[in-house]
């Protein structure tokens, strides 16, 4: 994904860029429409290993994508893998997940997640000091210094901690609670996918008018009503709603994502565009990871605790245990209780996972309302025209060429029969 922004900021002049980055988000929500519903078919139709198999088409149509149509570009700079800044980035941002998604289950005083945290913490920091000292960092810190690439790179990430909280519980939702098929869920993900493809172009198109700043407030401000809708969600939601508020949620992501992209990608010299590319990606993946591990944390604690109180002495013990796994596991372990009893731990389970979910919305619209403080803050009134430099960064950044001390240039002695002339000597400065 990095390789496909730094293709676009090496073919499109800037000028141009906006829109080309607007296209490449909305193509980005047809995808992830049309992935979730061909899937859905997939595994209705035949089984969910059959999935896998629609990827075979679409690596083939890629690659003849890339040789015929997509220009080869490259930095010329010899540049090294810079593996000691990756390995602790790894590892720090590992030790963080697995410290968030077990803390509930093992608890958050237990010596293994105390352990994750100081482990996340140390390694993080010390990727933070490889990155200022290394000649060659897979991260430049000094991007930082940009407040629109800072600003951007953070809303990215808390726009997809949202936006992927949202789609892991709904999917869950339509399926295991309202019933509806693999294939009748993805297409109701067409929906959200269909409000990116229409506000993507449209805000590659404004952001030069609008300016980033308001643009993504905007675009914050609907994804955050879309969210506000979800939280008077209940088990037999009609689709109408469900629809309304997914278009307004996918409506805004496709506003801001354009906009973001683009000032990140400006916010980096051409040459380091994989880098700003990179940073924008990893911030998607990250505010993702993280807001599925949070939340879906925060949610299970709430629907295990729900569901201990509802059904607690009313139902066999094993029965609650079994459906505090999950709701998909609720689901399927009523199927050899008598009917009374499985309608029991079914209805229950429903009304705490829609409850425990709305808790999660309400924490995404207020990670949204972070999102917009940033904007407020961070972002630019107005897009930038050119292309951040090199030199934008401060020349303690650049490697310093050192210029050879001034020397005098021999030259030929001319000799008379009265006197000695030498002509006078040519310093050889910098810039000689």
């Amino acid at each position: 994904m990095p390789a496909t922004l730094s293709i676009l900021t090496d073919v499109f002049a800037r000028e141009e860029r906006a829109k080309a980055i607007g296209i490449w988000t909305g193509v980005g929500g047809l995808g992830i429409g049309v992935g979730p519903a061909i899937g859905g078919y997939l595994v209705d139709e035949f089984s969910w290993s059959a999935v896998f198999l629609m990827h075979v088409p679409i690596v083939l149509l890629a690659l003849a994508g890339l040789y015929f149509l997509v220009p080869n570009s490259k930095d010329e700079r010899e540049r090294k893998l810079d593996v000691p800044g990756g390995l602790l980035a790894t590892g720090g941002l590992l030790a963080l997940g697995y410290g968030i998604i077990q803390g509930a289950e093992a608890g958050w005083a237990s010596p293994q997640i105390i352990g994750a945290f100081v482990a996340a913490v140390a390694l993080l920091a010390a990727f933070g000091i490889v990155e200022l000292r290394t000649k060659e960092p897979m991260l430049p810190l000094r991007f930082f210094r940009q407040k629109d690439f800072t600003g951007g790179v953070l809303i990215v990430g808390l726009i997809f901690f949202a936006l992927f909280v949202t789609f892991f519980f709904l999917t869950q939702f339509f399926q295991l609670v309202q019933g509806r098929s693999a294939f009748e869920a993805g297409l109701l993900i067409v929906i959200p996918a269909t409000g990116m493809m229409t506000g993507a172009p449209i805000a590659g198109a404004l952001v030069k008018r609008v300016g980033p700043r308001l643009l993504v407030l905007g675009a914050v401000t609907l994804m955050a009503s879309g969210l506000l809708l979800f939280l008077r969600l209940e088990v037999d939601t009609s689709t109408l709603q469900i629809a309304i508020s997914l278009f307004t949620f996918g409506l805004g992501i496709g506003l801001a994502m354009a906009p973001l992209t683009d000032t990140v990608m400006a916010a980096v010299p051409v040459n380091d565009a994989g880098v700003g590319s990179a940073a924008n990606d990893v911030s998607r993946e990250l505010g993702a990871a993280l807001g599925i591990a949070i939340v879906g944390s925060l949610a299970n604690g709430i629907y295990r605790n729900n569901l201990e109180d509802t059904l607690g002495g009313s139902v066999p013990e094993s029965a609650v245990e079994s459906a505090k796994e999950g709701i998909g596991i609720a689901v399927l372990g009523s199927e050899g209780l008598p009917a009374d009893v499985a309608a029991q731990v079914i209805s229950s389970a429903n009304l705490a996972f829609v409850d425990a979910i709305t808790v999660g919305f309400a924490v995404s619209i207020g990670v949204l309302v972070v999102a917009a403080i940033a904007a407020l803050t961070l972002l630019p009134n107005k897009m930038r025209e050119t292309q951040v430099e090199v030199d934008d960064f401060g020349a303690e950044d650049q490697p310093r060429i050192e210029s050879p001390a001034p020397q005098a240039i021999p030259v030929p002695v001319s000799v008379d029969s009265s006197a000695v002339t030498v002509a006078p000597p040519v310093r050889q400065g910098w810039f000689h």
